[in-house]
């Protein structure tokens, strides 16, 4: 859209590829990225996650107090997980180093000749540019990275550094507060829904004779229903950004207010119509890393019971949603009624 060129090179990347490359420290604050979200994973996946087998820690995970490695931990466990994750943290930094010396190319060559690299990606806590960053080894001290992203979330404040910046276009390290609540409330959900890749998820990397490359899941029937919703309104931004195609060629950048083209999305997730519910409320959304076909929905519809006398059950489900005001507005008492 710009007349200004500049080289560009789509990096397949994700949580679940960059954990088993570009861990080479080991701050404790940051390990609950791992393992924290709604979507609860079994102590086998979590350490998948960091690209451990669990069944060869099995001593480790009964010292801390679980059964086995298909136990899915509850509420008030999350300290046992923090605990084990820690005691297994040479072996994490073992098995990043492995594989960083095999592919860590892949990285290394996408940044090799520039000084100055910027990531462009949804955003919020900047685990992957903090990991990408260091899977360049040496290299990293030499580069200026710059993340630049639709927002960040204060959570980003862990990852930054001299070398490792990263800016928030709707919520900048969790500033504006009204903002980030809205994204912590739906808002996340929903914008992921729409920069979904319809390729699927990058899960890891494989050594050929043409190089390292990327490495997909396959994606599972909810999330190919996911991604085909996702590309309607997909094909709706493109035709926005064609629309304003003649601003941002002419360097008209101060037109591009993010407060003013954000608005309807935030009315969005405060105020949504019966429509927009109607359209957005039962989509699903997966956040376990390396694993997209466990999805959980955006605001589940409670049975009638639930709505006219809401209760425990209420309670437990509107805060297991992700979608609040959705979950609100689909689970009122005055189910007739509609929103404008």
């Amino acid at each position: 859209f710009s007349e200004e060129h500049v080289k560009c090179e789509y990096l397949y990347i994700s949580r679940a590829s960059a954990y088993m490359v570009g861990m080479t420290d080991w701050p404790m604050h940051r390990i609950w990225h791992l393992f924290g979200g709604k979507n609860k994973k079994s102590i086998k996946k979590i350490l998948a996650i960091a690209g451990l087998d669990a069944s060869e820690h099995i001593s480790d995970i009964h010292h801390v107090g679980f059964p086995d490695e298909e136990y899915i931990p509850v509420s008030g466990e999350e300290h046992k997980v923090h605990w084990l994750i820690n005691k297994l943290f040479p072996y994490i930094l073992l098995k990043n180093t492995q594989h960083r010396e095999v592919y860590a190319d892949y990285f290394k060559t996408a940044c090799e000749g520039y000084k100055n690299i910027a990531l462009i990606d949804v955003g919020w806590m900047g685990n992957i540019q903090s990991v990408f960053a260091r899977s360049l080894g040496a290299q990293w001290a030499e580069k200026q990275i710059h993340g630049f992203y639709l927002a960040t979330f204060a959570g980003a404040n862990d990852n930054r550094s001299i070398y490792n910046k990263m800016f928030g276009w709707l919520t900048n390290y969790g500033h504006p507060n009204d903002k980030c609540d809205l994204f912590l409330s739906g808002g996340v959900e929903i914008m992921e829904f729409a920069m979904a890749d319809n390729t699927g998820s990058t899960i890891g990397y494989k050594k050929t004779d043409n190089g390292i490359i990327p490495v997909r899941e396959d994606s599972s029937g909810s999330e190919i229903e996911y991604l085909k919703k996702a590309a309607r309104l997909q094909s709706g931004i493109i035709s926005f950004f064609e629309y304003v195609k003649p601003l941002i060629q002419k360097g008209n950048y101060a037109a591009l207010s993010s407060v003013v083209l954000s608005e309807p999305f935030f009315e969005l997730i405060a105020r949504p119509s019966s429509a927009q519910l109607d359209a957005l409320s039962s989509l699903t959304h997966s956040e376990s890393a390396g694993s997209n076909a466990e999805r959980i929905v955006l605001a589940k519809k409670l049975p009638l019971k639930d709505k006219l006398f809401p209760g425990e059950n209420y309670i437990k489900e509107l805060n297991a949603s992700y979608w609040k005001e959705g979950f609100k507005r689909i689970n009122r008492k005055k189910f007739w009624a509609k929103y404008n």
